[in-house]
């Protein structure tokens, strides 16, 4: 299939490309330019993500997984900006032009993209080692933003979720180890199918002070809030949120786990302990897990409870 009929015949013609009844989006894909229409009371903000085969994820894995799982990792940023998702761009380079790979692969993403407003709405194709670039794009009110500068002295700090769990599935999905069905079946919906914050993190943008997704671990990302932020924090080993199976399949590197592995997309935010009961009135409305882990202090960075290696995800 050659490049044009591919982007007709997959990617315009699936459901997450059809721009019908959206009055933000005046022109989508087959144009040199997609065009969009920013609401007035909003403000446009974009992330992009890169995943190569063999790095974010393994040789000949399922490429409906890939796709949802590309949609994912990228939206979670949406999430962390407290914004709401709009249209993306996707880059793909491709070993060779396969249309029933290229059409499970467009499913996985739609699976994901169409229940929340995403649509396609341009990109670009070229050969190469399987390589694939999501540019998403969202609108958030301007005072309502969260950026990582924001935490301020005395802040609580919460995490979304469970951690550890994506960090910890990886030798599973790639076959490394060996592990009952029920545990497989877990880790790997854990892995290739994370649950961005979206709507969490547009409930929290009105109480919490700094927010961003986790994607390196946690002990590495909160270390980027406390240093935009120019502020310290400490941590409580024994409150950082892990799961049953987790805890039961590693015992004595569960909490190193949950810490320090990649790619769970949860959110870590901060917030005045004022605002505590609205925001246990917000989880339990949205019948999400979070837990508070620790405060914001004036310098210095420790985590009460845990003395193991504190490095999370490194891309070089």
């Amino acid at each position: 299939m050659k490049e044009f009929e591919l982007i007709q015949h997959i990617f315009k013609a699936s459901s997450m490309a059809n721009i019908e009844g959206r009055r933000d989006i005046l022109l989508g894909i087959g144009d040199d330019c997609a065009q969009v229409n920013v609401p007035a009371d909003q403000t446009l903000v974009l992330s992009m993500d890169t995943l190569v085969e063999g790095r974010h994820f393994p040789y000949d894995a399922d490429p409906s997984a890939i796709g949802y799982r590309a949609v994912a990792s990228c939206v979670s940023d949406l999430a962390a900006m407290g914004a709401r998702p709009s249209f993306f761009t996707l880059g793909l380079t491709l070993p060779h032009s396969d249309p029933q790979w290229l059409s499970a692969f467009a499913e996985g993403m739609a699976e994901l993209a169409e229940p929340i407003g995403l649509l396609l709405v341009g990109g670009d194709t070229t050969r190469g080692p399987l390589t694939i670039t999501l540019q998403v794009h969202g609108y958030v009110e301007a005072a309502l933003i969260k950026t990582r500068s924001q935490a301020k002295l005395g802040d609580d700090i919460y995490v979304t979720g469970v951690l550890g769990d994506a960090a910890a599935a990886v030798p599973i999905v790639t076959d490394e180890i060996i592990v009952a069905n029920d545990l497989y079946d877990y880790f790997y919906e854990r892995y290739w199918r994370p649950t961005p914050r979206l709507i969490a993190g547009m409930a929290l943008k009105r109480v919490a002070h700094a927010m961003m997704d986790i994607s390196d671990g946690l002990a590495q990302d909160i270390q980027h809030i406390l240093l935009a932020s120019n502020v310290g924090a400490v941590l409580q080993g024994n409150q950082i949120p892990i799961s049953d199976f987790l805890r039961d399949w590693q015992p004595d590197n569960a909490l190193t786990i949950a810490l320090t592995g990649g790619d769970d997309y949860e959110l870590c935010f901060t917030a005045p302990k004022s605002t505590r009961e609205e925001i246990s009135l917000i989880t339990q409305t949205l019948h999400l897990p979070c837990c508070r882990v620790g405060e914001v202090v004036e310098t210095g960075f420790s985590i009460e409870g845990y003395a193991g290696d504190l490095e999370g995800w490194q891309h070089f």
